[in-house]
């Protein structure tokens, strides 16, 4: 798939199919998506990758999202490590960054994705779930992997001459 196409069809997915992502792709995709850009190339981030039922039902629950979260297969979780950060902003953005390189990874390679931010209000207790109190840590997404249900819908945009100052 090219670049542009990628970017193009790329689609956030709240349906998915039972079938698990086997861990070699999900290895494979982060492998990709650390080749995002970062300040100082510090590569301030981390990542923890949850595919066990029980925990991601747990974790739904936090969430208003809790009824479509439960059905993906995998959920990779971003988050600032502090200790490589060297200018918060900057360092969340490369976050951003990584984020959006995994997103165009999985749809490379046939994953349907989404971007869930509204879980950044539970952090402390997505942190404590996955015993990751005691690190160094901030959490920036949730992004939930899986096989599309169906074939999701054409987006729109605005066109150009809206953002253009």
């Amino acid at each position: 798939m090219d670049t542009i196409e990628c970017i193009r069809s790329r689609r956030s997915v709240r349906n998915y199919t039972n079938q698990s992502v086997e861990q070699s792709l999900i290895r494979k995709l982060l492998e990709n998506a650390i080749w995002a850009p970062s300040g100082k190339n510090g590569q301030p981030w981390k990542f923890k990758v949850i595919t066990n039922k029980d925990l991601i039902d747990r974790i739904s629950n936090l969430s208003t999202h809790s009824r479509w979260m439960r059905n993906a297969p995998c959920f990779i979780f971003v988050f600032l490590d502090k200790d490589r950060s060297y200018d918060y902003i900057k360092d969340i953005q490369s976050c951003g960054a990584v984020i959006q390189t995994l997103l165009l990874c999985a749809q490379s390679y046939g994953i349907s994705s989404c971007w869930v931010g509204e879980i950044l209000s539970e952090s402390e207790a997505v942190m404590n779930i996955l015993g990751l109190l005691d690190y160094n840590i901030e959490l920036m997404a949730l992004v939930t992997l899986g096989y599309c249900v169906k074939n999701v819908a054409k987006a729109t945009r605005k066109i150009i001459d809206e953002f253009i100052l």
